[in-house]
């Protein structure tokens, strides 16, 4: 299989190119260092001393067939440190190297090549980059045969793009202003977190993984090659691998939005928070979907989703912004090196699940608001491992807790009313959703409990008594966030005058639209009924629109982005 993968890709792959490029693939930092399995101050094992002189490492790629010098200037936080004439090897990597002593501090390095502009290339826009010096290290394994489509197709998207580092440098820009525009309330600054792309490892087809997981085949599709490139590498704190079976994915060589893999592709972004010990979201949805998820509780709808997690984004299938649960727990391990696995899933993966209040309070409320006094509670657990399937859970029809509210509609819960142990939520099992079963006045409704509201108010400071609303009866607040229409991902705009469009969501009472720059925090730009809004933007911008209901929390659309040529007004820049 791997010669007929490697034959195929040398079919597919386009003769060599008439012309030729340089590019900065990645910045490492030396010596690399392994993260200490089980650290208890992993914020300061396995990094540098203060003060150690650590060497920064520009990873230059050449694609031309014989020697090019070219001038390089380093740079800190803009302003240049060392500069100088390279030779770089033909058809080969080049090191330039600057020394700095180690800070904790937040940094921006980066290295420009060809800064005379000496050099006629494919493109010039992929000579320079920018990393954050604290960020976390990222490694990347790819085969053989999807490096070469990369380098052989990038050029074809006309966005400057000529090579897989560059294609894996987008993602990790991505991530990053992701990160920054990750503000929520319990988040104000974002997500504290960058990435930086430490190396790159290219490996023959068929190659990865290259030490096989010990628990290989017991999973579905899980652990791989994509997941677990090489277990035993320690020196960075995220793995991926690209394998060549994957090269059908990238056959769209011309459409730059994050819907084609060969220009995005958010997904891997989602894998990488696995990797960092986020669980997936998506699977606090309940759906009777045997074997999965079997529910057996009379009065549940079980033709259809019989409930969706209000939290969108990234850990659950909205790929282009980070969900406020997964901001929380990134920020709960910030500035930590990996302590139990580097790869996806390592083995404090939901770890956080069991950050539960000792006590926990349900107002319990009808459709309308109203509070259900003296009512007649019976909450359904999960039972987890009853099928070979991810988040398995089956709901039996015997009440495993039954209560009643007091005068006020609420009742007390416990601290874990999911589960006798541990909530759990991977392979196998899932107990992190109950049903609760509510009659009032002859009336049965049916509503939804999720550990992750638990845990919400655990991460608030709630870890005593902590209170929350549940809504039974009525129809279910579903995912209806508003579909982004115009302008298109990384349109350009020559006027700072832009008209914003989406498709209207049902019941919806109005929209809050919302903007930010790259790496920089969000802001409102509007709050309307329509469905389309005239706002004055500048720069590089992403944006989005929040759709808001009576008693729904808001669904929020996916991000798109924008690129103003328009100078960027000096007003908006000392905001």
């Amino acid at each position: 299989m791997p010669r007929l993968l490697a034959l195929l890709a040398a079919v597919l792959i386009a003769l060599p190119l008439a012309a030729s490029d340089l590019t900065v693939g990645w910045i490492s930092r030396l010596p690399e260092i392994d993260y200490v399995w089980n650290s208890t101050h992993p914020e300061r094992e396995g990094w540098p001393a203060v003060g150690e002189v650590v060497v920064w490492r520009g990873n230059v790629r050449s694609w031309f067939d014989h020697e090019v010098t070219v001038a390089y200037e380093w740079r800190l936080d803009g302003l240049a440190i060392a500069s100088g004439t390279t030779v770089l090897t033909p058809s080969a990597l080049s090191a330039i190297d600057v020394a700095l002593p180690w800070s904790f501090d937040r940094r921006r390095l980066s290295l420009a090549i060809d800064v005379s502009r000496s050099v006629t290339e494919e493109s010039e826009t992929n000579n320079e980059l920018e990393v954050f010096t604290d960020a976390l290290s990222l490694g990347l394994w790819v085969e053989q045969s999807v490096y070469d489509w990369f380098r052989a197709h990038q050029r074809e998207l006309g966005v400057g793009s000529t090579s897989w580092e560059n294609w894996a440098q987008r993602h990790v820009a991505l991530f990053n202003d992701m990160a920054a525009m990750a503000v929520y309330a319990e988040t104000p600054e974002g997500v504290r977190d960058r990435l930086r792309l430490q190396k790159v490892v290219i490996v023959p087809d068929g190659a990865l993984p290259l030490v096989p997981p010990p628990n290989a085949g017991t999973m579905d599709g899980e652990p791989n090659g994509m997941t677990h490139p090489d277990m035993s590498d320690r020196t960075v704190d995220l793995q991926l691998g690209l394998r060549a079976s994957t090269l059908r994915s990238y056959r769209d060589t011309t459409t730059a939005t994050p819907r084609n893999p060969f220009y995005l592709q958010p997904l891997l972004l989602h894998e990488l928070g696995h990797a960092r010990y986020l669980t997936d979201v998506y699977a606090f949805d309940v759906r009777h979907d045997p074997p999965r998820t079997v529910i057996e509780v009379a009065g549940v709808e079980t033709a259809i989703a019989a409930w969706r997690t209000p939290e969108l984004g990234l850990m659950n299938r909205q790929f282009t912004f980070i969900d406020r649960y997964s901001a929380i727990a990134l920020n709960r391990i910030a500035g930590r090196r990996a302590t139990a696995g580097n790869y996806n899933d390592p083995e404090n993966v939901g770890i956080f699940l069991n950050d539960l209040p000792a006590q926990n309070r349900l107002t319990i409320r009808d459709a309308s608001g109203a509070p259900l006094p003296h009512a007649k509670v019976e909450l359904y657990r999960s039972r987890p491992y009853g099928a070979d399937e991810w988040y398995a859970a089956h709901y039996d029809d015997i009440p495993d807790l039954v209560l009643q509210t007091d005068a006020n509609g609420q009742v007390l819960v416990g601290r874990n009313p999911f589960a006798d142990g541990p909530v759990v939520h991977y392979w196998r099992g899932s107990n992190a959703v109950a049903i609760v079963k509510v009659e009032s006045d002859a009336i049965e409704r049916v509503g939804f409990l999720e550990a992750r509201t638990f845990n919400l108010a655990f991460w608030r400071g709630d870890t005593v008594l902590a209170d929350h609303e549940l809504t039974v009866g009525g129809a279910p607040c579903g995912d209806d966030a508003p579909t982004l229409l115009f302008p298109a991902w990384d349109a350009v705009s020559a006027t700072s005058a832009v008209t914003l469009r989406w498709a209207p969501s049902p019941a919806a009472t109005d929209y809050a639209v919302f903007a930010a720059r790259a790496g920089e925090a969000p802001r409102l730009l509007a709050t309307t009924t329509a469905t389309t809004v005239a706002v004055a933007l500048d720069s590089r911008t992403y944006w989005w629109v929040e759709a808001r209901f009576g008693h729904c929390p808001p669904a929020r659309s996916e991000t798109s982005r924008l690129v103003v040529t328009t100078p960027r007004r000096r007003a908006a820049a000392r905001r």
